[in-house]
């Protein structure tokens, strides 16, 4: 099966898309970058999946790295196996009642047959769903499973207090996900890209570690 991978990114996050672009070098993960300023996430996605010609499409987040190759090939596997599609957990805080998990394009596999199956939706945001959540509505309206990775750890809370995952728990500044996923949320401030920057080179260093990050399920 054909697999292509996609990252956006904004001029304010180039010094991110350095360090990403040398992390997947590093792992051998193919990513195609597109430097395309001001375009909106959701209508990325969007023109991604209109235009790309593979049987399964991935997303990653210009502040999303995985820390090994193994992770990447079995969100591909998991993908293909259900002709489905795979994501990071997220609910979305700023739109009510927060309670809604879906599988997030931050680091996201889909097949091109179930996303034809469920209409060609939009990532757009709506009333009800931030970017590409709409796809995870829909998902369940039409009973269609997926897979939601839930978060392990973070290494910090965010200055407006730490974000709710329904009733899971919490994720927060640099959120590390089974397997070897690490989301760094909030590039576009100095502190974080140079938590980022020191992730980053663990991850080609081979010395990456949870030690130390707080438990998204501690209560």
């Amino acid at each position: 099966m054909k697999v292509s991978i996609h990252s956006l990114h904004w001029n304010n996050t180039n010094e991110l898309a350095e360090m990403h672009k040398e992390v997947t070098k590093h792992l051998d993960v193919p990513v195609h970058y597109h430097n395309l300023n001001g375009v909106p996430h959701g209508l990325f996605c969007d023109e991604v999946m209109r235009q790309v010609d593979s049987d399964v499409i991935g997303f990653m987040d210009i502040d999303c790295v995985p820390t090994n190759k193994e992770i990447v090939e079995r969100c591909i596997r998991w993908a293909i196996d259900n002709n489905s599609f795979i994501g990071l957990a997220q609910s979305s805080n700023h739109i009510k009642p927060a309670i809604h998990v879906s599988a997030a394009c931050t680091f996201y596999f889909i097949t091109k047959e179930c996303y034809q199956y469920l209409g060609s939706p939009s990532f757009l945001e709506t009333a009800r769903s931030d970017v590409s959540q709409e796809i995870s509505h829909i998902a369940d309206e039409k009973g269609k499973t997926y897979r939601s990775i839930y978060p392990l750890y973070y290494d910090k809370e965010p200055a407006e207090g730490k974000w709710r995952l329904n009733n899971y728990g919490y994720f927060g500044i640099g959120t590390y996900y089974p397997g070897g996923i690490y989301n760094l949320f909030q590039g576009r401030y100095a502190e974080n890209v140079e938590l980022f920057s020191k992730r980053c080179k663990q991850i080609i260093d081979g010395n990456f570690t949870t030690d130390g990050m707080i438990s998204c399920t501690e209560f």
